[in-house]
């Protein structure tokens, strides 16, 4: 089986001049110089004590996309565990992952380097000697590896605590087959790299379909509904927090989008309100969704070409290679239409948290992977998710889905965002709290005005009990979901 660095040399020896990065207003490679100067940073890492199974940490700036993508495969190519790091964390979870990864060298620059610096590692390799380390000869340089050995570590986004490193062998890393494309295709995204979402979607799976990706380094509706006219992308790799903010900025309107035949949504489930809004602002293209995460390898469902539009709140069947079960909370499979714990199987194998074999034994169990993602699956095998098992809310027994309050809230024409979650009660245990923010022009929404709109939507149990109305965008985190963690603290330090 090939590695990610024979991918990128087959793709380079196809293709040499086709763009591979690109930076919105900054630096791009072709495919052959990636593949040359990976190959000469590889070289000057191992010259300069990296050797097998070390750790090389990325922590870059996002306007620094190019150098993320040649710092990646060159940590391949020297034999090395790559560990991309998302430049939002704060010091205090930085400080946990250098101590967690003890990387023997970082590859930063830009404002960046500063943190790096900072961190217990061998070497730092930032702007000063960036450039040296990549303009050597280029030669074919490669450290072997098996598919077995371990390639990367991807810490979590800390939701439920300090970021966890998710370990990926070489085999893991290519799970999906793919296959370069004769006619040149062009993705434009502002997805961060150092995530799943972001390596797989904007990073590994461009290379390997021999796509440019046009990485945009920070979203800002206006500029990104620009670009897409300016630049004509064939694909677009969105979240859904995105999607949200194009749509009510009406960035859109007026632009020409033709260019556009597929746009990819991920990280997070979309609310189906904003389905028919999208297809309308993209009137050639394929809408599709999916669902996996970090401890699953990456894309774990997909939805079938055509069937967004015809199954709001779906994420889409298994992809080959991965089983997906409903479970109860003793492992036995629940019925069709039954809500339980969705698990994940991989054929490419288990994952791992590094160095944590406590949680590596709560989260992997018999082979699969316990996701702590309530859903069910309908009578056709799609997959709903209704909630994170954590976000559930026992409100006197009852159990209420945040993200089925969520989507109806969305409904209303007036709400923008939208985040629910439990706050505590003396008697109920529980309680439903639902934070928003509404359009500039909103008419008054009140807590009377929320219940009304939504009698007839939900059950009674289930309607929000507090209602906070933000004029500011709800916190998110690194991968744009929303922070409920940090709006539940907001909440109750003020009542």
């Amino acid at each position: 089986m090939s590695l990610l660095p024979d991918e990128l040399e087959a793709v380079a020896a196809r293709f040499p001049d086709r763009v591979a990065v690109e930076v919105v207003d900054g630096d791009a490679v072709t495919f052959s110089e990636w593949d040359a100067r990976s190959s000469s940073l590889a070289r000057a890492l191992v010259a300069g004590g990296v050797r097998p199974g070390d750790r090389v940490m990325l922590l870059l700036p996002p306007e620094m996309a190019d150098r993320f993508a040649i710092a990646y495969v060159a940590a391949h190519k020297a034999g090395a565990v790559v560990v991309p790091v998302n430049p939002r964390y704060a010091p205090r979870e930085l400080e946990h992952i250098g101590a967690s990864a003890d990387p023997a060298l970082v590859v930063t620059g830009g404002d960046q380097e500063p943190r790096a610096r900072a961190l217990p590692a061998r070497h730092v390799l930032g702007d000063g000697a960036w450039e040296e380390a990549t303009r050597g000869s280029g030669a074919r340089f490669r450290v072997e590896r098996e598919p077995t050995d371990l390639a990367e570590i991807l810490y979590t986004s800390g939701t439920t605590g300090l970021p966890k490193g998710v370990t990926s062998t070489h085999a893991s890393v290519l799970a999906n087959e793919a296959a370069p494309l004769e006619r040149l295709l062009t993705l434009l995204h502002s997805a961060p790299l150092p995530t799943t979402f972001g390596s797989l979607g904007a990073l590994i799976m461009p290379l390997r379909l021999a796509m440019t990706s046009i990485a945009v380094p920070r979203f800002d509706t206006g500029r990104f509904a620009a670009l897409i006219e300016q630049r004509r992308p064939t694909w677009l790799l969105l979240v859904p927090a995105q999607i949200l903010l194009l749509l009510e900025s009406g960035a859109l309107e007026g632009r020409d989008t033709r260019s556009v035949r597929m746009v990819m949504v991920g990280s997070a489930p979309t609310p189906p309100r904003a389905l028919p809004e999208l297809a309308a602002a993209f009137p050639r293209a394929e809408l599709v969704n999916g669902y996996g995460l970090t401890e699953g390898g990456g894309s774990t469902c997909t939805m079938p070409p055509g069937e967004l539009l015809r199954r709001p709140g779906s994420v889409g069947k298994p992809v080959a290679g991965a089983s997906v079960r409903v479970v109860d909370d003793d492992g036995v499979e629940r019925p069709q239409g039954e809500i339980g714990e969705v698990t994940i199987k991989l054929a490419a194998g288990e994952r791992t948290y590094w160095n944590d074999p406590d949680a590596t034994a709560r989260t992997w169990r018999g082979g699969w992977v316990h996701t702590g993602d309530l859903g069910y699956f309908d009578e056709d095998g799609y997959l709903y998710l209704v909630d994170r098992k954590k976000d559930m809310i026992n409100r006197g027994g009852y159990n209420v889905y945040s993200l089925e309050v969520e989507s109806a809230l969305f409904e209303h024409p007036d709400v923008v965002e939208a985040a629910v979650f439990g706050v505590p009660h003396d008697v109920l245990g529980q309680d439903v709290c639902a934070v928003v923010r509404l359009r500039d022009d909103a008419e008054p929404f009140d807590l009377a005005t929320a219940r009304g709109f939504l009698a007839d939507r939900l059950a009674d149990y289930k309607l929000p009990r507090r209602l906070v109305v933000r004029d500011t965008p709800l916190p998110r985190s690194g991968m744009h979901k929303v922070d409920k963690k940090a709006l539940l603290a907001d909440v109750t330090a003020t009542t």
